[in-house]
């Protein structure tokens, strides 16, 4: 996981049929109503979901694999109903005002949105969990457990050691964040592991081309090399956050940007 950076532009379907269903349903939450027919047409809508895909270079706002079009618009607060952990009852209405809300939108992919997140939103102090549109200003003292890459540095929470990933300092934001999304699913490890294996094969290329450094034949081999290095650590590389740690681990960030 890596940080986002959501565009400010709101998307158009958002800012338009978007704000109107919000209404609607703040206006049945006032009149009792507790569960809404959410429109995905609209907050998954072209446009919304393009913005998304470019913003994270059609990764998985999560695992970072590339899911592009196939990827899910992802609700951060879940928008229908809401679980602290896994086997608690579900409790209505979940974020409902937030449903169309680009600030609450992200691109993941399904195995990391519908078989491990779903409803899942534990907070440090459920108590303090909001529950209706009128009380939304508060939502800065909910203090989720789940990181949101849309707002903070998840390497601050999250680190690997080789392929898998663990909470920095045993901190139980980075810990609830792997264990209910499943980023160290063994699947995923997997893809994950094959992924550093091939790194390793590159950094092992560049070492012994830097080390012919009167040969000019290897010395171009060695710029291919860091270029491909390079270019696993940028932000629209898959599973960058895994490559920035095993570039660090090697001394060699590559980039002077990294």
């Amino acid at each position: 996981m890596i940080r986002v950076h959501r565009p400010p532009l709101v998307p158009t379907t958002l800012s338009g049929d978007g704000q109107a269903m919000c209404e609607a349903h703040c206006t049945a939450a006032q009149q009792g109503e507790t569960s809404f027919r959410f429109r995905a047409d609209i907050y998954g809508a072209e446009d919304v979901k393009e913005a998304l895909i470019a913003a994270q270079y059609g990764k998985c706002c999560f695992c970072e694999r590339k899911v592009f079009a196939d990827g899910d618009v992802e609700h951060f607060r879940p928008k229908a109903a809401v679980k602290q952990r896994q086997g608690s009852p579900l409790l209505r209405p979940g974020y409902y005002w937030l449903a169309y809300d680009w600030n609450n939108l992200l691109l993941a992919c399904s195995a990391c949105n519908s078989r491990h997140k779903g409803n899942l939103f534990p907070l440090t102090n459920p108590r303090r969990r909001i529950r209706n549109h009128t009380e939304s200003r508060d939502l800065s003292h909910e203090q989720p457990l789940f990181v949101d890459p849309s707002i903070e540095d998840p390497t601050q929470y999250i680190a690997f050691r080789d392929e898998v990933p663990l909470a920095r300092d045993g901190n139980a934001r980075g810990e609830a964040t792997i264990k209910a999304l499943g980023l160290d699913r063994s699947a995923l490890n997997s893809i994950r592991l094959e992924h550093l294996l091939v790194l390793r094969q590159y950094h092992y290329y560049l070492q012994l081309a830097e080390s012919h450094t009167d040969d000019a034949e290897w010395q171009s081999v060695a710029d291919d090399m860091r270029n491909v290095l390079e270019a696993s650590i940028s932000d629209n590389a898959e599973f960058a956050a895994m490559a920035r740690a095993a570039a660090t681990r090697n001394h060699r960030p590559y980039s002077e940007n990294q």
